[in-house]
């Protein structure tokens, strides 16, 4: 037992000293199939190649309900923080959450929620894309819980300390496919702009070409791109929690240059959320005399579904 809580002490470190510092790290064996990334992505590409008019079956009828099928130029992640002049993102995406079990949904929903908990839209083809998608959800559902005790002894905290404020959880599965940029790009179009995340933490799994950065000391950084690893960045929420002691970072996804440009790009970002109720209120290890707590307290929920409206484009706007 002595050698298993050394490596976990050591992990705590290794983690602390990376969300101190950047927000950003990567997690090697973690004991997911390679397979299993590879096969989703690969279901994934072959739902995105489809028709236009297959795709918009899923897609959600209206903006305040994104589940399903999104295609170009209906998101701007850098809206999300009030920048309005950056072009819609080059990108579709498929989003999964957890809320088709009715009696999760049951025990989960909170009135005035209702975006949050949407069931999901499957589409019918490719077959079997619902069985291997629900299936990667629920492994990335489980590594994120074994994390929850890291970031625990990372914070000083007892080692259950998140688990009542994520049992209803409100993760979301995104997969984002990046066309090739063989075409004309708008100027200053991205893959997906400048922004930050606003859950607790996301994971995320992408093919080995280049293109996302995160900002740092007043420029862009291309984040490394490390073979089975999955990139972990924190989101506003963790920020909140850890009273800015653990921070969340600008990221964006460039369109690279060369070759990698007319590549097309899959990334699987899994958003984990706290439970919808959850207070999200300042850890009191965070508070020191130097740093007294900064933030009020707000509902994870309301937080989490304010940030989400303000990335959708209605397309009239666009």
């Amino acid at each position: 037992m002595t050698g298993e809580s050394d490596a976990l002490d050591a992990a705590a470190r290794a983690v602390d000293a990376a969300c101190v510092s950047s927000g950003f790290f990567v997690v090697v064996g973690h004991g997911v199939s390679p397979e299993l990334v590879d096969d989703a992505m690969g279901m994934a590409r072959q739902f995105f190649r489809l028709p236009y008019e297959e795709k918009q079956k899923v897609a959600p009828p209206d903006f305040a309900d994104y589940r399903g099928f999104l295609g170009l130029d209906t998101t701007s992640l850098a809206a999300t923080l009030g920048d309005d002049e950056t072009p819609p993102d080059l990108a579709e995406s498929f989003n999964v959450g957890r809320f088709d079990d009715p009696e999760v949904r049951a025990r989960a929903f909170v009135p005035g929620g209702e975006a949050t908990f949407c069931p999901n839209r499957w589409p019918q083809q490719p077959a079997g894309l619902r069985p291997l998608f629900e299936r990667y959800y629920a492994v990335m559902e489980q590594l994120c819980m074994r994390m929850l005790p890291i970031f625990a002894r990372a914070l000083d905290l007892p080692p259950d300390w998140f688990d009542d404020k994520v049992r209803d959880h409100t993760a979301l599965l995104l997969f984002n496919w990046y066309p090739p940029a063989d075409g004309v790009v708008r100027a200053g179009q991205l893959r997906r702009g400048a922004h930050t995340d606003y859950g607790a933490f996301t994971v995320v799994a992408a093919e080995q070409i280049p293109g996302l950065q995160i900002r740092s000391d007043g420029g862009w950084v291309d984040v490394p791109m490390v073979p089975g690893g999955f990139v972990v960045n924190l989101g506003d929420l963790m920020a909140r929690w850890t009273n800015d002691r653990w921070v969340s970072t600008l990221h964006q996804v460039v369109i690279p240059q060369g070759p990698d440009r007319l590549r097309d790009r899959m990334s699987v970002p899994f958003f984990f959320q706290p439970s919808y109720r959850a207070i999200i209120e300042t850890i009191p290890t965070t508070i020191t005399a130097q740093r007294p707590a900064r933030y009020e307290p707000v509902v994870a929920g309301e937080w989490i579904a304010a940030k989400s409206a303000s990335m959708i484009e209605d397309d009239e706007d666009s």
